[in-house]
C-alpha cells in the first residue's frame, strides 16, 4: 500500500468524513493498491452516509452487484436509489422482487419505471407471450429475459434466492428460482438436485402449487439425489413414475411419462430404507391388473409389509382381503387383527367393517349397565357374562357357553365350537372384534375376574349349561330385566355369514369395495 493510502486510512480512522468516503470507495472498487473488501468498504461508508447520502448510495449501487447488495443487507439502499430515478437500480430492484416476492405487481411496477428510464431489457421482460399469465410461469419468463443484465452476480444470486426461500419455507419462490437456475446452467448438478428435492418436499403440502421446471430435468436431478443415497427422493420419484400424485402435486408436473418398472425399483429402495409408505405404493403398483408389473402374490407380500409398518389404509385393506376369502377361524382371526388395528387409528371404513361382525342388541346402554350392576352384587360371574354378551352381540347360547378366558384375543373375542349344536358348520367357532379399546379393556377385566374366580371350566357340560341358564333366569326375573337387553338374536345362517369368507363379502360388498379402494384385483 502506498504512503498516501496509509495516510488516507489514518485520517479515516480519526473520523475525517472525506477520508472515510474515499477509503470506502477504494475498498468497494478495489483500486489504486486497495484490495477489494466489500464489508470494510461499507463500514467506512457507514460513517458518512448521513452526510453524503446520495453520493454513498450511488457508489454502493455502482460498485456492487445485486448479489453483494443483498448479502450485505443493502437492498434498502438500492430501493432508495431506484426511487431517485436510477434506471439501473430500478431494474435490479425488479429482479430482486421477482425472485423474493410471490406477488409480481411491485416488480412489474419497477420494470415499467426502468423501461421509461431507457433500460431495454426491462422492456423485453414486460413483453410476455400470449400464453403466459400473471403467474409463476410469467415470473420465470421475465427473469429469463433479464439474464443478460450485467452486475447481477446471477449464479450467486440464484443460490441466495433458493436458500432464502428454503429458510422461509416458500416453495413457489424456490421452484421459481430453480427454473431460472436451470436456464442459467451455472450451478452444480448436486446442488440443484438437492434444491429440487427440497422444493418438491415443501411444495407437496401446499395446494395449487404450479411447477414450472422442466419435468425431464426434475427426473434427472431426483435420480442424482437417489444415486447419492437419498432414499426419500427415491420414494418421491417412485410415486411420480408409478402415476401417484406426490401430495398436492400432480405426477405429470414431476416426470414426463410413467415408468412402472423403474418406479418399482425406486420404491423397493425406499421401502428397504424404512419408508413404510413405499410398501403401500408397491402394493398398489403390483395389484393393478393393467400394470406392466402386475403380480398378485407380490402385491399381497407388499400389502403385509405396509400393514406391519403401520400404514392404516394397508392394515384395513389387508384385513378386508383376508376376511373376504377366509375359510378358517385362523384366517378370520388374522383379518380381524388388522381391521382392529386400523379402527384404533380412527379409520372409519375399518370401523364400519368391524360392526358387520357384531349382532345388534336392543335396549338402552344405561338400563343394561344398571342391570349388570345389580346382578353383580349376588353373581359376579353372571354379570361378567352379561357385559361381554352385550358388548360383543352374543346370542344367549353363545353367552352361556363361551369360554371367555380361552377366547380372549388382543383384538376381541373368539366364541369356541359350540357342543350343543350338532351341525358341524353351524357349530363352528366365531371371531368377534371389539368396537373400541374400552370395550376390549372391559373384556379383559371380565376374563381376569372369571379366571381368578375359577368358575370357568375347561369345557362346558350339559349340567353346567342348565345351571347357568337357571341362574340367569332367576337373576333377570328378580331384577325385572329382559333377555333382549343383553342377548342378540340371529338365525344359524346369519351367524354362519358372520364368520367371514365369500358369504360375508357378498353381504357387505359396498363397504368392502370402499375399504379396498376399487383399485386392486382379487388376491389370494
Amino acid at each position: 500500500m502506498r504512503r498516501q493510502d496509509i495516510q488516507l486510512i489514518s485520517r479515516a480512522r480519526r473520523g475525517d468524513a472525506a477520508a472515510c468516503f474515499e477509503a470506502g470507495r477504494m475498498y468497494l472498487e478495489g483500486m489504486k493498491g486497495f484490495p477489494r473488501h466489500v464489508p470494510l468498504g461499507l463500514e467506512y461508508l457507514s460513517h458518512v452516509e448521513t452526510l453524503k447520502e446520495e453520493e454513498a448510495q450511488r457508489l454502493i449501487v455502482e460498485a456492487l452487484d445485486l448479489h453483494e447488495i443483498a448479502v450485505h443487507g443493502r437492498v434498502s439502499t438500492l430501493e432508495r436509489a431506484a426511487r431517485l430515478g436510477s434506471g439501473e437500480a430500478q431494474l435490479r430492484v425488479a429482479i430482486w422482487n421477482l425472485l423474493t416476492q410471490v406477488d409480481q405487481s411491485e416488480a412489474v411496477g419497477w420494470l415499467r419505471l426502468a423501461a421509461r428510464s431507457g433500460q431495454s431489457s426491462a422492456k423485453d421482460a414486460l413483453t410476455l407471450p400470449a400464453s403466459a399469465a400473471e403467474s409463476d410461469d410469467a415470473a420465470v419468463v421475465r427473469v429469463k429475459a433479464l439474464l443478460g443484465v450485467p452486475k447481477i452476480g446471477w449464479p450467486e444470486l440464484i443460490a441466495l434466492a433458493m436458500e432464502r426461500a428454503l429458510v422461509r419455507k416458500e416453495p413457489r419462490l424456490l421452484l421459481r428460482a430453480l427454473a431460472v437456475s436451470l436456464a442459467l446452467g451455472q450451478l452444480s448438478n448436486s446442488t440443484l438436485a438437492d434444491q429440487v428435492y427440497a422444493a418438491i418436499s415443501f411444495a407437496k403440502s401446499i395446494p395449487d402449487v404450479r411447477i414450472t421446471v422442466d419435468t425431464k430435468a426434475i427426473e434427472v436431478l431426483l435420480d442424482d439425489c437417489v444415486d447419492r443415497g437419498n432414499c426419500a427422493a427415491a420414494l418421491l420419484l417412485g410415486q411420480a413414475l408409478s402415476g401417484n400424485n406426490v401430495g398436492s402435486i400432480d405426477w405429470e408436473m414431476l416426470v414426463p411419462a410413467l415408468n412402472r418398472r423403474k418406479a418399482s425399483a425406486l420404491l423397493m429402495r425406499a421401502a428397504d430404507a424404512g419408508y413404510g409408505e413405499a410398501w403401500t405404493r408397491l402394493y398398489e403398483l403390483h395389484a393393478n391388473n393393467h400394470s406392466s408389473v402386475a403380480n398378485p402374490p407380490m402385491a399381497r407380500f407388499f400389502l403385509e409389509k405396509a400393514a406391519a409398518s403401520g400404514d392404516v389404509s394397508a392394515q384395513r385393506r389387508l384385513g378386508a382381503t383376508i376376511l373376504r376369502a377366509a375359510a378358517s377361524l385362523r384366517e378370520a382371526e388374522q383379518g380381524l387383527h388388522w381391521l382392529y388395528l386400523a379402527s384404533q387409528s380412527q379409520d372409519f371404513q375399518a370401523q364400519g367393517l368391524i360392526r358387520t361382525f357384531i349382532l345388534p342388541v336392543q335396549g338402552c346402554e344405561s338400563d343394561a349397565a344398571r342391570g349388570i350392576f345389580e346382578v353383580a352384587k349376588t353373581n359376579g360371574a353372571l354379570a361378567a357374562r352379561l357385559r361381554v354378551a352385550r358388548d360383543f352381540g352374543l346370542t344367549k347360547l353363545e353367552a352361556m357357553t363361551v369360554d371367555i378366558v380361552e377366547g380372549l384375543r388382543p383384538w376381541g373375542l373368539v366364541v369356541g365350537k359350540n357342543p350343543f349344536i350338532q351341525h358341524a358348520r353351524l357349530s363352528s367357532p366365531r371371531a368377534i372384534p371389539a368396537l373400541s379399546s374400552s370395550t376390549l379393556q372391559t373384556l379383559k377385566r371380565s376374563a381376569g375376574y372369571l379366571a381368578d374366580g375359577s368358575v370357568q371350566g375347561s369345557g362346558p357340560r350339559d349340567i353346567e349349561l342348565r345351571h347357568r341358564a337357571a341362574r340367569l333366569k332367576q337373576a333377570l326375573d328378580s331384577h325385572g330385566l329382559s333377555e333382549s337387553l343383553y342377548f342378540a338374536k340371529a338365525s344359524s345362517d346369519a351367524l354362519d355369514a358372520m364368520r367371514g369368507g365369500p358369504r360375508w363379502a357378498r353381504q357387505v360388498k359396498l363397504q368392502l369395495d370402499a375399504a379396498m379402494g376399487h383399485e386392486e384385483e382379487e388376491l389370494g
